[in-house]
């Protein structure tokens, strides 16, 4: 089975949860996608640009609407179906995507919304290439900030809002520059860390985190902030590279190492670093 089958078995183990009103295990999902869920969670989240999560959600009162429609379930019961804990949190749910309550969407005439099931294909245009360096690396320390937030970028938020940045520049010599994704968690959260390589011992109020001896793919992202360079590599080398190439993912967290990031500007040159290991 091949990444772009698994990934689609793997939809097709939560729709069938979903519709079926069953918790989605994720032990099920590593042993579908062959890797850690952290891993499929990413993923996920950088082809699709949907957080697994928010997906799941999107699908779950996508299908509540069908039950509305075409049954004679009560509100609480299709509530508890898909996993609300009552018919008051569901209520809110279901208006912040529809615009109507519950109540209302059984009625005809009324304008609901609707989410398709994601379907994943390889899609390889051939026309640009992807430069990339194998690099070995021995192990090697980074120290900052790492933090949970609610999406994509809240540590980076954080750091700048709170002057830790600016700290960091008078105890390291230089602002953050990289980036470590450690993974998603079910809601969409994103554990994150600001940090700089650093050798000696971790100052006062500082994470650190130690990376050991590993070998490394890194690509270059440059280009246009808003044009979404970033983002455009990390999904060729989620859809193209690493689903033809002989490497795969080891687990640890990747890194985004900001050469230079100028909103002003609208300009970007960005390093991605991906341990691996072979498939």
């Amino acid at each position: 089975m091949d990444w772009v089958d698994r990934m689609n078995a793997a939809v097709d183990y939560i729709e069938g949860h979903i519709e079926g009103g069953e918790p989605i295990d994720e032990a099920a999902l590593c042993r579908i996608t062959a890797c850690s869920f952290g891993l499929f969670q990413g993923s996920f989240a950088q082809i699709s640009g949907l957080p697994l999560s928010e997906y799941i959600r999107r699908r779950k009162l996508t299908m509540a609407t069908h039950d509305l429609q075409n049954t004679d379930a009560k509100v609480i019961d299709i509530a508890l179906k898909y996993g609300y804990q009552s018919a008051d949190a569901f209520t809110v749910a279901f208006k912040r995507m529809h615009g109507v309550s519950p109540t209302e969407a059984k009625k005809q005439g009324v304008k609901l919304t609707f989410y398709c099931r994601l379907r994943f294909a390889l899609t390889i245009e051939g026309v640009d290439k992807m430069d990339y360096t194998i690099i070995e690396r021995g192990a090697f320390k980074v120290v900052g900030i790492r933090r949970v937030t609610p999406y994509g970028g809240g540590t980076w938020a954080i750091v700048k809002g709170d002057g830790t940045n600016d700290a960091a520049k008078e105890i390291f010599g230089r602002f953050f520059d990289l980036g470590l994704c450690f993974g998603f968690g079910e809601d969409g959260s994103d554990d994150y860390m600001c940090a700089v390589e650093y050798d000696n011992e971790s100052p006062k109020g500082f994470d650190s985190f130690t990376y050991p001896a590993a070998t490394w793919l890194k690509f270059e992202a440059v280009g246009s902030i808003t044009g979404q360079t970033l983002g455009g590599v990390w999904k060729r080398i989620n859809t193209e590279f690493l689903p033809q190439s002989k490497y795969k993912k080891s687990g640890l967290p990747t890194i985004e190492k900001y050469v230079s990031w100028d909103e002003a500007a609208d300009t970007c040159s960005v390093e991605i670093w991906i341990p691996v290991g072979l498939k």
